[in-house]
């Protein structure tokens, strides 16, 4: 019998996030436009630019399920479209923490993402075939008056 295969992760990027204040079109949903960041990888790094939002919603009591659509364009001009879901649990400690407007870190909670990436940049091809997994390492929530701000590092599956 051979061993399973056990897929390993590697690090290929940094996305930076500015985040506007939410849409909060009802209790089931806020947008998050994304206004502004970068994405920078090995030999890469692209600005975010519009159309770019998060559609918010709560699955439970303290979980948060993620719908991103993100534009990017990269310095040679070429472009980059994401598109995931995630999750994020908010416990009372991290929920207090976001509420005061306190910069809460990746190992204080579970925001986990799966992004998938179109490019036409013929350097980034290998990214329309691959699976990736993001993690926050760092967020300031967006209040009803101002931005927030979002880091999470992206890892290709291997």
């Amino acid at each position: 019998m051979t061993a399973p295969t056990v897929p390993t992760l590697e690090k290929v990027m940094t996305m930076e996030a500015t985040i506007d204040p939410p849409q909060q079109v009802g209790a089931d949903l806020s947008i998050f436009n994304v206004p502004d960041g970068t994405i920078t990888g090995d030999g890469f790094s692209a600005k975010i630019i519009a159309p770019s939002a998060d559609w918010a919603r709560p699955v439970s009591d303290n979980v948060l399920g993620l719908d991103v659509r993100l534009s990017a364009q990269t310095e040679a001009e070429h472009y980059l479209y994401f598109t995931y879901f995630g999750r994020v649990v908010i416990t009372e400690n991290v929920a207090g923490k976001m509420a005061g407007g306190e910069e809460v870190h990746g190992s204080e909670m579970y925001f986990t993402t799966n992004p998938i990436v179109k490019t036409n940049d013929p350097a980034l091809a290998w990214m329309n075939d691959t699976i990736f997994v993001g993690k926050m390492q760092r967020t300031t929530s967006a209040s009803t008056t101002s931005q927030g701000h979002l880091v999470y590092d992206v890892y290709k599956v291997v």
